[in-house]
């Protein structure tokens, strides 16, 4: 089989998919954002075949890339990056090749279309709207009425999402997102109460594997607060009863949208509201969260991936042996790292259960808190404890403090 891969080295997250590939006989071929003398080693080592291509969402330019490297022709073409699952998509249907197709795919970039689509399918979620001017913003706001999130149609995490109680932040928010014509925003009704991802595999028939997991806090809070040590857990009690209707609400999502032979990403609330759909990408998460995925659950998630989306077999089954998180420790300010304190406490009481971290030396530059999870002081554990493992995350927090200036 021959497979076309868009964007093999944006992280060294990428290669454990091309690794996958290659490890199943497949040929690889792969266009990206850089020269092929700037990719890093592990990529380039796995590929048969590449094209520069510093257009990646203009169409005819990656179809014309693709159209060089289509001998043979393409038997899958995938990504991971959420940028390029539409144009990946239409490559496919360019191609007239099987996968995600295009419509699944402009549903899952364009949160107000996804949304609209699944209210239609009795899936619960936020009421929401796309809006081109002030004037709409306040409309939707006398209908639904305060909070309100205000966002980017086809963001990706947190980024540039402000959350509204009143007309003067609603205002504050506007002024920074400047809707118009040509730049529609997201407006949607503010659900309160927890947050967390549920991830999945699915083949031809929908759902392979699953996993759960939860923010502590919300992705809204922590991307806003620098005090805060932001939590992810990756629960081992997912075939509980307890995660059941979670379980249920993700398959009538990925039924709906007709989502198979691909990886998905969804976001999902539990409050006084009951469980709501927040949004889902056709895509594995990033943040090496599958790299959770495969130490908690001892197997490897980026075979099962690959044998997922090429329509073979799946050959392991998750143990659910463990529980996995990560946890991040934020500096005081932007600068520069002067040291860290509480790192002896820290790996004495949580050593044993550490399976990967990063502590930056002095004078390394800090990462501002829209980079993500995976930047600035951050550990990742396992526990067979899914309590246990959220208190020494906790005590993590707690003790180990990062300085900079």
């Amino acid at each position: 089989m021959h497979v076309l891969f868009l964007a093999p080295d944006t992280h060294v997250y990428n290669h454990g998919f091309l690794r996958a590939l290659k490890g199943l006989g497949v040929k690889v071929s792969a266009i990206g954002m850089t020269g092929v003398d700037k990719l890093a080693p592990a990529a380039r080592h796995l590929l048969d075949g590449y094209r520069h291509c510093d257009r990646m969402l203009d169409a005819a330019a990656l179809q014309k890339c693709a159209q060089e490297l289509a001998t043979p022709g393409f038997d899958r073409i995938e990504t991971i990056d959420e940028p390029l699952v539409e144009p990946a998509a239409a490559l496919r249907e360019h191609f007239v090749v099987p996968g995600l197709p295009l419509r699944t795919a402009k549903l899952c970039r364009d949160k107000v279309a996804m949304k609209a689509f699944l209210r239609e399918n009795t899936i619960p979620c936020a009421m929401s709207a796309s809006v081109a001017s002030a004037a709409e913003a306040h409309a939707f706001v006398e209908r639904e009425g305060f909070p309100v999130i205000c966002k980017p149609i086809a963001g990706f995490g947190s980024l540039a999402t402000y959350r509204c109680a009143n007309t003067k932040e609603l205002d504050a928010a506007l002024a920074k997102s400047k809707p118009s014509a040509t730049n529609q925003i997201a407006i949607e009704e503010f659900i309160e109460g927890h947050e967390g991802f549920f991830d999945t595999m699915c083949d031809e028939a929908g759902v392979r594997h699953e996993f759960a997991a939860h923010y502590y806090p919300g992705c809204l809070e922590a991307a806003q607060q620098r005090w805060i040590s932001p939590q992810i857990a990756v629960t081992n009690r997912i075939e509980s009863s307890g995660y059941a209707e979670l379980r249920a609400l993700n398959r009538r999502v990925v039924d709906a949208l007709g989502i198979r032979n691909a990886a998905t990403h969804m976001e999902w609330f539990f409050g006084p509201k009951g469980l709501k759909f927040s949004e889902i990408g056709a895509r594995p998460a990033g943040e090496k969260i599958w790299d959770m995925y495969g130490v908690a659950n001892e197997f490897d998630v980026y075979r099962e991936w690959a044998l997922a989306i090429l329509g073979r077999p799946s050959e392991q089954r998750p143990t659910r042996r463990f529980a996995a998180g990560s946890i991040q420790v934020r500096p005081g300010t932007d600068g520069v790292y002067t040291g860290h304190r509480g790192l002896p406490e820290a790996f004495a009481r949580c050593g044993a259960w550490l399976y990967e971290h990063a502590v930056p030396t002095p004078g390394t530059p800090t990462k501002a808190l829209d980079k993500g999870w995976l930047v600035n002081t951050w550990f990742r554990l396992r526990h067979e404890d899914y309590d246990e493992l959220r208190r020494l995350m906790t005590f993590l927090g707690e003790t180990v403090k990062a300085d900079a200036r």
